[in-house]
């Protein structure tokens, strides 16, 4: 492998036989399945636990999917998350650079997670679980019960039932509400509650990192 690390990156991929490829999927996942792994997000520390690892050719290029467990960023907990690179490009060597054209990320987090961090912006509402969302205006006498999705970078917010200073008032259709630029590059959001769940996910459009593989890995 190491002779190839001269060329170009989309070079090198589309050199490396199939047999390569499969074992270095194998390789990654006995290397790291099932060991806690720290990065930063935004700044922000985040751990997680590999679940497995598993790299296919997609032409000149590869498809790596990455399952991770039991994360937690900035004491946000995520169940579970799944990363997927299209367009990877590796050049091999102690520290590997890698390249990928976009990232599909998929989730799931607990609902109460998702309100928690709702309530934490400097919005006048606060959001309670329940069987259905409750919302209630923090200076107003005004509450209600709601429910909501995202949908490519627009959030949809229906009202169940409306109460305002105790009258009961007729509700009005879904509010239409665009999201304002992510950062990273983050695009095409979309989430949904299911039961006490909310499932999302995003897109990342050209990532680049490295690997440094001479490194042992953390325990």
């Amino acid at each position: 492998m190491q002779p190839l690390a001269e060329l170009g990156a989309g070079t090198v991929t589309a050199l490396v036989p199939d047999t390569l490829v499969d074992l270095l999927g194998r390789g990654l996942t006995l290397r790291y399945a099932g060991r806690p792994i720290e990065t930063t997000v935004q700044g922000v520390p985040l751990r997680a636990v590999v679940d497995g690892v598993r790299i296919r050719r997609d032409r000149a290029h590869l498809r790596a999917r990455v399952r991770l467990n039991d994360l937690d960023w900035d004491d946000r907990r995520i169940d579970s998350l799944t990363v997927t690179a299209h367009g990877l490009r590796i050049v091999p060597g102690l520290s590997t650079r890698i390249s990928a054209a976009r990232l599909d990320v998929q989730g799931i987090a607990p609902i109460t997670v998702v309100l928690d961090w709702f309530n934490s912006l400097d919005t006048a509402w606060r959001l309670s679980p329940g069987d259905d969302i409750r919302a209630d205006h923090r200076r107003l006498n005004v509450s209600a019960l709601v429910d909501g999705a995202v949908v490519d970078d627009v959030a949809y917010v229906e009202l169940l039932r409306l109460r305002c200073y105790g009258l009961l008032v007729p509700v009005v259709a879904a509010r239409r509400v665009p999201l304002p630029p992510l950062p990273a590059g983050i695009c095409k959001v979309h989430a949904a509650r299911r039961g006490d769940d909310v499932l999302f996910g995003f897109e990342i459009a050209d990532v680049a990192g490295v690997l440094p593989f001479g490194d042992r890995p953390r325990r």
